[in-house]
């Protein structure tokens, strides 16, 4: 099913490793920056950890996002680039 989706659509399979942590955007600025407004907590609950969690994005600037997704783009480019 996969293959034929690629094949209809004329799509190629990167030569990335699955599953690559240093091209998840995450990984590399949100993450890090709600880790450290969690470090250290010890919540009651699953609900009070969600909470948290949740509050931690809402704590996050533009810049953050922005940085995040920049360092992102360009670890993906650098894969790209050693295909081509």
């Amino acid at each position: 099913m996969v293959t034929e989706l690629l094949d209809e659509y004329e799509w190629s399979v990167s030569g990335h490793p699955r599953y690559s942590p240093d091209l998840a955007p995450c990984v590399y600025g949100l993450f890090l920056k709600m880790k450290e407004h969690l470090h250290g907590h010890r919540f009651k609950s699953e609900e009070d950890m969600n909470f948290a969690m949740m509050e931690a994005i809402r704590r996050l600037d533009k810049d953050s996002y922005v940085s995040a997704f920049d360092s992102w783009l360009r670890r993906m480019q650098k894969c790209i680039d050693k295909v081509e």
